[in-house]
């Protein structure tokens, strides 16, 4: 496992395979959504959260529907 002087191709690959690490591209998606969750939670004293995030406008307007009680005479 120790051998950084290997020629093999594939060597980081199959040590990434081994360690059952996920990709490099992986890992940064991952700690770019740990460091938005931790900014909008204000745990980074660092970022302001409503400098550095904004919020969109809603697009949808929703309509409460009322009834009332219905009351019929011909019975």
């Amino acid at each position: 496992m120790n051998n950084y002087k290997s020629k093999e191709e594939g060597c980081v690959t199959n040590m990434l395979n081994t360690l059952k690490l996920n990709t490099l591209q992986d890992r940064r998606v991952y700690n770019r959504l740990v460091m938005l969750y931790k900014i909008a939670g204000g745990m980074v004293p660092a970022v302001d959260p409503d400098e550095y995030l904004t919020s969109k406008p809603q697009r949808r307007t929703v309509k409460v529907k009322t009834y009332t009680d219905f009351t019929s005479s011909n019975i």
